[in-house]
């Protein structure tokens, strides 16, 4: 994967230019999921303080989005073409995880998309310094930036604390939606070799130079388990 840009303009023939333009497609688009789904809770949230938090957080999932497309346009791409290759990645992940309520649906959100955003933070690591930087500075280098102050997790957190019962389902709700969004993501960079080639670079990146032997399949979905633990602990639920 080259690392070099071209002088000549805003555009570049070469892998890591499709690489970009395939994460920036599929970040936007879970962003824009992510931005549907609270505007939804926001509405049938159990009290208007909550209902005014999740649409906060709504607006932001949504500014963040497009400063995120406009790293993609900046190369000369249209935003909806670039998302439009992911328009139904989801689809499979829904039809397998219905919500039955409620608080199934916001947990839904903010583990499932959260893995997803997770994902596309990670394969941000494969990219060239100078589009790594700009990918970053739209979606977050950590979950725990996006999230330290996520009315969501908030929402959630107060919730299992007030109701051990509702904390126990939540919990296991969790641990099928998480699931689930990694056999999302396995599939991903099966299906999406410019995905997986920003994987191996990531993978390669973090492990010591000349360490052989490493599963870079295997190495992504640790790193998301990983931060999935730590998003359920700000829960307070059960990983």
């Amino acid at each position: 994967m080259s690392e070099q840009r071209s002088s000549t303009g805003p555009t570049t023939a070469g892998a890591h230019d499709g690489a970009l333009a395939e994460l920036v497609g599929l970040a936007g688009y879970v962003e824009l999921r992510t931005f549907g789904l609270l505007a939804a809770h926001a509405v049938g949230a159990p009290d208007l303080a909550g209902a005014q938090q999740l649409a906060r957080v709504a607006g932001r999932v949504l500014r963040r989005q497009e400063e995120l497309l406009a790293v993609g346009t900046a190369q000369g791409a249209d935003e909806l073409s670039l998302m439009e290759p992911f328009r139904h990645v989801l689809d499979p992940f829904d039809e397998r995880t219905p919500a039955s309520s409620w608080w199934e649906g916001l947990l839904k959100g903010v583990v499932g998309h959260g893995v997803a955003g997770d994902l596309c933070r990670l394969l941000a690591r494969g990219l060239p310094a100078q589009d790594a930087a700009a990918v970053g500075a739209a979606i977050g280098v950590t979950d725990a930036e996006r999230e330290h102050d996520d009315a969501a997790t908030v929402l959630v957190r107060s919730a299992a604390q007030a109701d051990a019962v509702l904390a126990s389902r939540l919990a296991l709700w969790g641990r099928r939606v998480v699931g689930e969004s990694l056999t999302l993501a396995q599939t991903l960079l099966a299906q999406r070799p410019a995905l997986a080639g920003l994987a191996r670079e990531a993978a390669r990146r973090f492990h010591q130079p000349g360490e052989a032997g490493v599963d870079v399949t295997a190495w992504v979905l640790s790193e998301l388990t990983a931060e999935h633990t730590r998003r359920m602990d700000r829960m307070g639920l059960a990983a």
